[in-house]
């Protein structure tokens, strides 16, 4: 009861709560009858809330939640949301009255670097360089808040200094957006493969002339934007991006981690799914839905399937839908390239509980074969199936029609 009482004294901030945050008036702590006695954790509640923060001019906005886009899934109080917003407030000077807009709130490390200053540090390298075109497939900020915890008032603050290094402190992000179109708001094959074509591009550029590698292409990852009558494919949200120098690959015998070949077989995951399990585009497949265990089997199911599909050297898994069949072309071409990185990939080292002079032999012998394969087998981009040169090649045409390439620069041969 005493902790109860003290927790009652401390105020929204200090408690760790959002910041600056006065949503409709609720104050579940100081009038307990404001909470509902069923609590559901439906973000849809939140439509229709207004929201008030101080941007980083120092102005008071208030902002209405039309829509909720997205929310991750993790610890309750730490959610990521994407929300459309409309501007309500008065202040002079307001560019957002009227309008609607994109805000994110997220609470990343604060060790992390921000995607405001990952977005902006590319938007500038293609200023600076003269590749304007890269501008049309990048997000555009419009203002972002950081909000720290305070060290000496906050729990969270009181928290690392007691855990030290074993904590990780967060910071609380509201990022604003402009509005992007959805991947699934397509309805022409043709712009459907120009999108995908141009992430390759923009993929390429950020990596190897921006040094960023995205690491987390998704279909909701994947919009775009019309200006001036053309679709332009946007890579958006930057939260688990990284510099690619800060990448641990400074041990010789480390394998793992996030190659930008990663990324492109997300893609190929991308359009596999859009094209096998929606009938068209925002309409879903008759059930049973293609690779449906993928997505609620268990660990050992999806395991089991994508590896059986990975290995299939005819692809007679690529269940497309009659919409997307031109997409099968792509599809085929880029799953015998992923099969054969895959089958090319030397054994890992052999270990072995079997005891004797023969076991020791056998061992040996292994060993010495597959060493020198190993050591020369480049794990980039499984001995050279999966690369950007081999991705654009492929994409670069469609419907026996060649697609518009922005960019012809850049390490094709990596």
């Amino acid at each position: 009861m005493a902790m109860v009482c003290q927790l009652n004294k401390l105020s929204t901030e200090k408690l760790g709560y959002i910041p600056n945050l006065h949503l409709n008036d609720f104050d579940y702590l100081r009038d307990p009858k404001q909470l509902p006695s069923k609590l559901e954790d439906n973000p849809e509640s939140l439509i229709g809330a207004a929201y008030s923060f101080r941007a980083s001019d120092g102005k008071i906005r208030t902002v209405i939640i039309k829509k909720v886009l997205y929310r991750a899934e993790g610890i309750v109080g730490w959610h990521l949301i994407v929300v459309e917003v409309e501007c309500i407030c008065t202040e002079s000077g307001c560019t957002w009255h009227g309008e609607r807009r994109i805000m994110k709130i997220s609470f990343p490390s604060r060790s992390r670097t921000s995607e405001e200053e990952l977005i902006r540090e590319a938007r500038a390298k293609a200023e600076t360089s003269g590749e304007h075109w890269a501008l049309n497939h990048l997000p555009e900020l419009i203002d972002t808040i950081t909000i720290t915890y305070d060290k000496t008032t906050t729990v969270q603050g009181h928290l690392k200094a007691h855990l030290k290094e074993k904590y990780e402190e967060r910071v609380m992000r509201i990022t604003g957006m402009e509005k992007l179109h959805p991947l699934l708001e397509l309805n022409d094959l043709r712009d459907f493969a120009q999108v995908f074509y141009d992430i390759v591009q923009i993929h390429q550029w950020l990596y190897e002339c921006a040094g960023i590698l995205h690491r987390d292409l998704s279909s909701g990852n994947i919009m775009f934007r019309c200006k001036d009558g053309k679709i332009y494919g946007v890579l958006n949200d930057f939260n688990l991006s990284l510099h690619v120098q800060d990448m641990d690959l400074l041990n010789l015998n480390w394998e793992g981690g996030h190659f930008y070949r990663h990324n492109l077989e997300s893609l190929f995951y991308i359009i596999l799914c859009l094209a096998c399990r929606y009938a068209q585009p925002g309409v879903p497949a008759a059930e049973p839905r293609a690779y449906s265990k993928w997505f609620n089997g268990t660990d050992k199911d999806v395991f089991t399937q994508k590896n059986a599909f990975l290995t299939d050297p005819f692809g007679k898994g690529l269940a497309v839908q009659p919409y997307f069949t031109e997409f099968r072309s792509w599809l085929s071409i880029i799953h015998c390239l992923m099969s054969d990185g895959y089958k090319a990939q030397p054994s890992p080292p052999m270990e072995s509980e079997m005891a004797g002079r023969n076991a020791a032999i056998l061992l040996t012998l292994k060993s010495i074969s597959k060493s020198s394969e190993r050591e020369n087998f480049n794990w980039y981009t499984l001995n050279g199936w999966i690369t950007y040169l081999n991705f654009r090649t492929i994409m670069s045409s469609f419907q026996d029609e060649p697609l518009e390439t922005h960019w012809s620069g850049g390490n094709l041969g990596h």
